[in-house]
This record gives structure tokens, sequence and C-alpha cells, in this order.
């Protein structure tokens, strides 16, 4: 009887643990990443005022080019801002910690987010811009840090 009570228990925590290995990889799989910025942004058609954003790859298994952007408010509730396709993008070094790049834009109006990296992968995903709302020299684009 106890040995059919210690295997009930190890069958137990094996399924508990492996439970909670898959919750760990969710953002390995979609990718979600958190972002503050401290100044007006601009994705296609739309511009992020300043704030906390969150950055993931749309559940799909057979397109894995699709952003969904949410904004985050005080109390952590998060809501859909936009649904964006994107364009594998590659850097030349894999980033350490989450990175976008910016395009330049003209004076007084918000920089725009060329493309955003995953850390520890080399390829990311640029955001495509209808043609009026690129620059005419091409994407221009500055690395910046997580904490704009």
């Amino acid at each position: 009887m106890n040995s059919r009570f210690n295997a009930l228990c190890v069958s137990g925590i094996l399924a508990l643990a492996s439970f909670l290995t898959l919750s760990a990889q969710a953002d390995e799989w979609n990718k979600r990443t958190e972002f503050q910025f401290s100044a007006p942004v601009t994705i296609p058609g739309k511009v992020l005022v300043p704030g906390k954003y969150v950055f993931e790859i749309a559940d799909s298994e057979s397109d894995r080019n699709i952003v969904q952007v949410f904004s985050e408010d005080s109390n952590g509730k998060e809501s859909l801002v936009a649904t964006l396709t994107a364009i594998p993008d590659e850097m030349s070094e894999i980033p350490d910690k989450p990175t976008v790049h910016f395009e330049e834009r003209p004076s007084g109006t918000p920089e725009a987010v060329h493309s955003w990296y995953y850390p520890g992968e080399k390829t990311g995903w640029q955001f495509i811009y209808p043609k009026d709302e690129t620059l005419e020299t091409g994407a221009n684009t500055t690395p910046a840090d997580t904490g704009r």
C-alpha cells in the first residue's frame, strides 16, 4: 500500500512538473515581449502614446509573421491595439535583451518602430509600412533599448 502511494505521489509530481514546464515555454512560442515607451512612437497605422506595450506573435502555426501589439494599463490589463503583418529581419549580432529598432521620421513626428527582436534570436520581425508612411531614403534604423 505504501509503495502504491509513493508511486502515485511521484506520478503526480511528474505530471505537475511537465505542466509547469509547458507554461514556461509559452513566451518562447509567442515571443511575448514587454516594452515601455517614454515618448510617442508609431507602428503601421497607429501612434502609440507613451506607456507599456506587449508585442507577441499571433497564435498561428501556419503564419509566424503576424505580430499583435497590446497596450497595458496601470492595473496590468491588456487591450489589443493592432494586428500587423511583418517580414523576417536579421541582425548582425544576437541580442541578449528585447530590442526595438526605429526608423527616423521628419522632425516633430514620432519615431516609427522598424523592427523588433526577441532576446537570444538573430531573426526578428520588420513592420511593413504603406509607402506614404516611409521616408524616401528607405529604412534608416537606429537600435533602441526597451526603456525608450
